[in-house]
């Protein structure tokens, strides 16, 4: 339990930090691709640890964005932690692709103007009204159950993303799965 508290007060302490402009990022130029499978190494014996089937689609092409490093981390890592804990399905999916687009030159073609992160699972889903509320602090949709956690993951989820500029959105069926989306700008400068 004191573990558990410990783990609250931290995350309390970083959604306080985070309100109040005191919350500090290094934003920098990243290939989002490699971070992305380096992050999802360190989740692959957990999966199959818990008899999580999973399913990683990450093309080989390089994807530039500017973005904090531990704060994607954190985002990312937030995410499958949600799905495992509180989505209770078998099967989680993890993809990146290009996003978007406009006019663009036969070299651009298919890279779109921004990245696209998805994580989805198959487990319970949440109902319309939940859906509505996830990223609000100290939100649970598990009301009937004294689940662990603050309330305030998705919250700090969705700040973080958005410092970043980056925009976070959920779908849901109950029965069926959750889904997040996230979209950060595609940074093509050569610096």
């Amino acid at each position: 339990k004191a573990h558990d508290l410990k783990d609250y007060i931290d995350v309390l302490f970083d959604w306080f930090k985070l309100n109040s402009g005191e919350f500090a990022m290094e934003i920098r130029r990243l290939e989002a691709a490699e971070l992305t499978r380096n992050i999802l190494i360190d989740w692959i014996p957990v999966f199959e640890n818990k008899g999580i089937e999973y399913a990683v689609d990450i093309p080989e092409q390089p994807f530039w964005v500017r973005l904090d490093e531990d704060s994607y981390m954190r985002i990312l890592n937030n995410l499958i932690q949600n799905a495992l804990a509180h989505g209770r399905g078998d099967k989680i999916e993890i993809s990146l692709s290009a996003q978007g687009g406009g006019e663009k030159s036969a070299a651009d073609a298919g890279r779109g103007d921004k990245i696209r992160i998805q994580v989805s699972d198959n487990g319970v889903g949440m109902e319309k009204e939940d859906l509505k509320h996830i990223f609000e602090r100290l939100y649970k949709c598990d009301k009937g159950r004294a689940a662990k956690g603050s309330g305030l993951g998705l919250s700090i989820v969705r700040q973080l993303t958005e410092k970043m500029g980056g925009v976070i959105t959920a779908e849901s069926t109950p029965g069926q799965g959750t889904s997040f989306t996230l979209l950060f700008p595609l940074d093509d400068s050569r610096i």
